[in-house]
């Protein structure tokens, strides 16, 4: 029993086979985390994914999605994982988890620049009885999707969330605060329209992996692996460094 046991934790410490893929959903309109730019995946959190399964010997095949469908397929377990997630208590039995996340973010609260009377800083207590911008698949964090007076506003995208609240047809949106700036950058004319009101939460980030998949647990555990080396080398910092 030793031996088997010892045998275990001497394949799963070990790369996959040579020339063998690992199959993950990256998605496509999140930038500067994960999108797309002429086919291929790209951003912070692409860089992270590709960076940590180098560092343990695995190829990774990136398959850009639009979130909402990329979360069904690891949740049909047609690829091995998603990313990024924000880890919520309702996902939690649906996926599995790799230890350490793979970065943290803000989600902001975004009102319109020319508002009146509005309020120093916005809360989640602020947001009831409004109209608030979401973009579908999301999830921001267990206080907020599970009120149920807050009025919510659902948009394919955040660029399309944005859109609505400067138009006036809801009275906030919730937006990662550096998506908000990249999408603010990319369209002035809106991003000048636009302005923080407030930090909803910080949560953390995560690839979701599938329950049910080929050798999932060893390649959560290789994953995790690469991801250590990643901090412990320093070159998760210079990647966060170049993203900055």
């Amino acid at each position: 029993m030793k031996f088997f046991c010892a045998l275990l934790l001497l394949l799963w410490g070990t790369p996959l086979l040579a020339g063998e893929r690992v199959r993950i959903g990256a998605e496509d309109d999140w930038s500067p985390y994960s999108y797309v730019v002429n086919g291929k995946s790209a951003g912070f959190a692409v860089d992270l994914v590709r960076a940590a399964w180098t560092a343990v010997g695995v190829e990774v095949e990136l398959v850009p999605l639009p979130y909402a469908r990329c979360m069904k397929e690891v949740d049909k377990g047609l690829l091995a994982g998603c990313f990024d997630t924000l880890r919520d208590p309702k996902l939690e039995s649906h996926y599995r988890w790799h230890q350490q996340p793979l970065f943290k973010a803000k989600i902001g609260i975004y009102g319109r620049t020319d508002a009146v009377g509005e309020a120093r800083e916005v809360t989640l207590e602020s947001l009831r009885s409004k109209r608030v911008g979401t973009t579908h698949g999301y999830d921001y964090g267990a206080a907020f999707d599970g009120d149920s007076a807050i009025a919510r506003d659902v948009a394919p995208s955040d660029l399309s969330s944005l859109r609505k609240l400067v138009a006036g047809r809801v009275d906030y949106a919730l937006v990662f605060d550096r998506v908000a700036n990249q999408i603010g950058r990319d369209h002035p004319e809106l991003g000048s329209a636009f302005a923080l009101r407030g930090v909803l939460v910080e949560p953390s980030l995560y690839i979701s992996f599938a329950r049910t998949y080929p050798g999932i647990e060893r390649t959560i555990t290789l994953f995790d692996q690469g991801l250590a080396r990643l901090r412990k080398s320093g070159e998760y910092a210079r990647i966060e460094a170049r993203w900055r």
